[in-house]
């Protein structure tokens, strides 16, 4: 038995999808695959640049320079919806990590068993001040490039 369907309501879905409704609509990738985020939320939007990304690279490249060669990069996200980045990374093949977020009045910085010498205590003073360039630079992204990019 062939089943009738409402042609007006079927209008009115395509319609509705025509004029953006679709984002609750589809399923997409995103939503399919569980979320591989710590940061405790369910973001169906988070962006994770990977190392050979422009944005990550530009990152690595400048903090290489201006902190120290050798910092790296061991996590990168952005949360175009929350407003919110971070940056995970190492400095002296692991000998300490730190943390930087958009969204903190601080970077955080676990200094491991770097031990606090003069060069080192330099290099956390260097990461203090591009943490501060930083956060200016990714409040402007996320509120122009990545939120155009959601849109």
């Amino acid at each position: 038995m062939k089943e009738n369907i409402n042609e007006h309501d079927m209008t009115k879905k395509m319609m509705e999808v025509i004029r953006g409704g679709y984002r609750s609509k589809l399923i997409t990738e995103a939503e399919e695959q569980p979320s591989e985020d710590n940061t405790g939320g369910d973001q169906k939007d988070t962006i994770s640049p990977k190392e050979g990304d422009a944005v990550f690279n530009d990152e690595y490249k400048k903090l290489s320079e201006i902190v120290d060669p050798s910092v790296g990069i061991t996590n990168f996200k952005i949360y175009p919806v929350d407003k919110n980045a971070f940056i995970e990374g190492n400095i002296m093949n692991n000998r300490a990590q730190f943390k930087m977020e958009l969204n903190k009045d601080e970077v955080k910085v676990d200094t491991g068993t770097i031990g606090l010498n003069d060069d080192n205590n330099e290099i956390l003073k260097k990461l203090q001040g591009y943490f501060k360039n930083w956060k200016n630079e990714w409040a402007k992204k996320i509120n122009t490039e990545f939120n155009q990019k959601q849109n």
